[in-house]
């Protein structure tokens, strides 16, 4: 892979990472809007301290929003009525879109201050470790399976993507994108020593492996096979 395609990976996944594909085609004129009306919402919740309300209404989106997408006959409600290729992109921007908005919860909840703060070379130290761990094993994880997995576009499709393999982080995190991927979710609430961050950081992290235990663990022993 030469250079210019290895920066346009890289681009290309640190951006869906965020929330936003660049394959979305005419979906963009709608995609980008969204995602600025989110920050907006942000900014006007840290704006007239209505942080609390906008972190848990993230969190409910993404992770009972994905939960009934995903494990649900509504999927396949949506695939018949629009056509594979349409919902597709409208499921593509609706995720990004879930996953733009619980980084934004991420980031308002540490917002909520509670607490006395770490000591400044403590929290920084641990900031830059999660920080480096958490995106660092998930954006190789992404790179190794694809935007597409990423995307839960296999459970989408009830499809098989192929098979797994045990490369990159896999070979020694049964599921890497879930486990150390999410431990950069603490770094903001570290910084600014809000306990409700802090939480907020964990209740993430155990609803995406609850959406994983009960939704995507099913699918995946029934595609790919109990290995």
């Amino acid at each position: 892979m030469n250079i210019f395609k290895t920066l346009w990976k890289t681009i290309d996944i640190a951006l869906a990472m965020s929330g936003l594909r660049l394959d979305a085609g005419r979906f963009l004129f709608a995609w980008i809007p969204l995602l600025g009306a989110s920050a907006w919402l942000a900014y006007q919740a840290e704006q007239h301290d209505y942080v609390i309300e906008f972190a848990i209404a993230s969190w409910i989106f993404y992770y009972v929003g994905i939960s009934v997408i995903l494990g649900t006959g509504l999927k396949r409600f949506i695939l018949k009525r629009l056509g594979e290729k349409f919902a597709l992109k409208l499921y593509d921007m609706i995720c990004g879109l879930m996953f733009f908005n619980i980084g934004l919860g991420v980031g308002v909840a540490a917002l909520h201050q509670e607490g006395a703060p770490l000591p400044a070379v403590l929290k920084w130290s641990l900031f830059v470790l999660l920080t480096v761990a958490g995106l660092g094993i998930k954006f190789w994880a992404t790179w190794i399976v694809g935007v597409n997995t990423y995307y839960f576009r296999d459970l989408f499709l009830e499809k098989s993507h192929g098979h797994f393999t045990a490369r990159g982080p896999y070979k020694w995190l049964a599921n890497p994108m879930y486990g150390v991927g999410n431990f950069h979710a603490y770094g903001p609430a570290l910084i600014t020593g809000s306990l409700f961050g802090f939480w907020f950081a964990l209740a993430c992290h155990i609803g995406i492996y609850a959406f994983y235990l009960f939704i995507e663990r099913l699918f995946i022993k029934r595609t790919y096979g109990p290995g």
